[in-house]
């Protein structure tokens, strides 16, 4: 069922890992940007502390008894995160949250953070996961890779909204074809932002050397959408072509106006990816929205379109649905 048809959901409960860098600040900016005065957003600031204590201790002890098993070093960090996410809090106060809306909470890590992180995303059941990434070069990835590169890496389902730099613009790009994955992008799109009437969205299509012009056959729609709504609105444009028409009445349908919507056609580059990084740097837009084909989970970070886009983009957030 689409998500903007279930009437009885209320809240949209969204994770945010935080740590204590910079880019902390980027990700409180750009939920101030979007959510502020939206009663109906809950945000819950988690942060997880690295622990290098045994394994029994992690499986049986509860997070306070953890906490009394841990080295000066580890309660200092501990207490400084609680410090620092008492801070995040007065943030989101002060630019419109109500103090219903947001959650804080610190934890010694069990599984690893990475592992922790996507633990709590699906036991809480939040509709996306929100993480800030890092200016590193090649040498530091290789090194010590990256958490958010091993999030999107680890899991293959939760919606991921990677903050990176100041993503400040209220224009979105969202690249579309004819694919299911296209949808399920769409779907939350119009389920997360209906009530943000300042948000401008971008259908982007590619036509570029190697870009890909597969049409997924209706059938593969039916389950979600139903066969008669597929009917209707799957019948396509340009040569049967349905990457504007489809998302944009999945846009419609969620409650984004008509005059929210514009739509971008471009046959120049080589491939989609290089052409999306040229219009988020020249087009003046804060947030890209991909949805991602779980073939491409196998190719590791940085090896499908959406993983080359977030390795090349900067003052921007990258959602990354699927």
């Amino acid at each position: 069922m689409p998500l903007y048809e279930q009437v009885t959901v209320v809240e949209r409960k969204i994770l945010v890992a935080v740590d204590q860098s910079y880019s902390c600040q980027n990700i409180l900016n750009y939920l101030c940007e979007l959510f502020a005065r939206q009663p109906e957003v809950k945000i819950h600031l988690l942060s997880i502390v690295s622990y290098s204590g045994s394994q029994t201790a992690k499986d049986l002890l509860e997070q306070n008894d953890l906490l009394s098993t841990v080295d000066n070093h580890t309660r200092k960090r501990f207490v400084d995160c609680k410090a620092h996410l008492r801070n995040s809090r007065k943030k989101l106060l002060a630019c419109g949250f109500f103090e219903n809306q947001i959650e804080v909470s610190v934890k010694l890590s069990r599984l690893g953070i990475i592992k922790d992180i996507i633990h709590e995303a699906k036991t809480g059941l939040y509709y996306a996961l929100v993480i800030g990434k890092k200016d590193l070069g090649l040498l530091a990835r290789m090194i010590s890779g990256s958490i958010s590169g091993g999030l999107i890496k680890e899991n293959a389902g939760l919606p991921f909204w990677i903050v990176s730099g100041k993503a400040n613009s209220p224009k979105f790009i969202f690249p579309v074809d004819c694919s299911p994955h296209t949808l399920d992008a769409a779907d939350h799109l119009a389920f997360i932002i209906k009530d943000n009437p300042n948000i401008e969205i971008t259908l982007f299509h590619s036509c570029s050397l190697l870009a890909g012009e597969e049409i997924s056959p209706k059938e593969q729609f039916y389950e979600k959408w139903g066969k008669d709504w597929c009917d209707e609105h799957l019948k396509g444009e340009d040569e049967g072509h349905f990457h504007f028409s489809a998302p944009e009445q999945i846009l419609k349908d969620g409650g984004v106006s008509p005059e929210r919507i514009h739509r971008l056609k471009s046959k120049a580059g080589i491939e989609p990816g290089q052409m999306i990084v040229h219009h988020v740097k020249y087009g003046g837009y804060g947030t890209i929205v991909m949805g991602r084909r779980h073939k491409d989970v196998s190719k590791g970070i940085f090896q499908g379109v959406s993983d080359r886009v977030l390795a090349n983009v900067s003052d921007v957030a990258v959602w990354i649905i699927g």
